[in-house]
């Protein structure tokens, strides 16, 4: 096992393509080293939240520790079988942990892992049973408590009393950012709550993709037609249409016009150019899922460190609590009114101290 703070020198990488997918492996011509493989989710790196969150946790864990990864980018779920199955049977490299990211892994890593019944593997966003499965650590999130906190930014900043929300797929995983965000909201703003006004004030819509732009942002154009004036969207890549929409729409807005963005830190996103950002930005906030956390600390713990847990110890709980989800700030490009910071970390509390709890399920009909 390498220790930690130690890098290779030399690695050569290389790509290889398989069927639909692709494979990037790095060799390491100095020996053996602590590795982890990842088959990322369909909605491809370069998507600025899911993924390449879970990259640049792997990322960190690459400087500070010294290990190596190896990952596949699958482009439909039939990849992930046969991608985790190459990893966990790869005659190359021995890896100390296979990560899969994304619900719709459950089967196929089932499959593998029963499989590969010594090979340690991980799970972002689905529950598998630690007793069944016990090589198998799952790593959740209560997406349903960050979105609150966004929700509450958003009802304390809406001019029209209207919002809406883009989810890739109508499924549980995502509503429960769409409840929390209409819940926060309506905490903040009583224009938004209680289910007549939900039903008036609050749109949502799916992309039915997560990568699909151009449905994002289609969306996102019908809401602020309609008079919505900040839209969440948790849709992978295709969340990055609404923040062409947001651009396009403010040109001719007779009032601010906000998106807020989700996973990873997204302000700068939503600044004119940002591969140089500067204020100002159109993205109100982001919705902070540190799924880099989740990877970092798998990693430490599980690798680095050397330790496997058994049972439900295997499962992993990231939450406002402790700091697994949160909201983004950034004073640079955009500068809250303090009030608004204070009514927000104060929510906050209530929820972390158990006084409110945030539905993590669409709650109105």
């Amino acid at each position: 096992m390498a220790s930690k703070g130690t890098m290779a020198a030399l690695v050569i990488i290389i790509i290889v393509v398989a069927g639909a997918g692709a494979y990037v492996v790095m060799f390491n011509p100095f020996g053996t080293q602590t590795r982890v493989a990842v088959v990322f989710a369909t909605g491809g790196l370069g998507d600025k939240s899911f993924n390449d969150g879970c990259k640049a946790g792997l990322d960190l864990a690459v400087t500070d520790f010294g290990i190596a990864y190896d990952y596949a980018e699958p482009t439909a779920i039939t990849d992930y079988e046969v991608m985790l199955r190459e990893f966990a049977n790869s005659s190359i490299y021995t890896y100390d942990l296979i990560i899969a990211i994304g619900f719709d892994q459950e089967v196929g890593l089932q499959i593998v892992a029963n499989e590969s019944p010594t090979q340690k593997f991980a799970i972002i966003d689905m529950f598998i049973d630690p007793i069944v499965y016990p090589n198998v650590a799952s790593l959740l999130f209560d997406e349903h408590e960050g979105s609150a906190l966004v929700g509450a930014i958003a009802g304390l900043t809406t001019t029209t009393d209207k919002i809406g929300f883009i989810g890739g797929l109508d499924i549980p995983l995502i509503n429960k950012f769409g409840a929390g965000y209409i819940f926060g909201a309506g905490y903040t703003n009583p224009q938004l709550n209680g289910t007549v006004n939900i039903l008036a004030n609050f749109t949502r819509a799916y992309t039915g993709s997560w990568t699909d732009t151009t449905s994002g942002q289609t969306l996102a154009n019908g809401m602020y037609d309609a008079g919505a004036d900040i839209v969440f969207a948790a849709a992978g890549r295709a969340g990055l249409g609404v923040f062409d929409s947001v651009k396009a729409k403010n040109v001719t807005s007779s009032v601010p016009l906000w998106c807020v963005g989700v996973d990873m830190p997204q302000m700068y996103v939503g600044t004119a150019d940002p591969e140089t950002p500067v204020a100002p930005t159109l993205c109100l906030t982001s919705m902070l899922k540190k799924v880099d956390v989740a990877v970092y600390t798998i990693i430490e713990d599980w690798v680095v460190d050397g330790t496997w847990n058994e049972g439900y110890d295997l499962l992993y709980a990231f939450n406002l609590a402790n700091n697994g989800v949160g909201y983004e700030v950034n004073e640079d490009l955009l500068t809250l009114d303090p009030s608004i910071i204070t009514a927000v970390e104060a929510f906050k509390a209530l929820i972390i101290d158990g006084t409110i709890t945030v539905p993590d399920a669409i709650y109105w009909t």
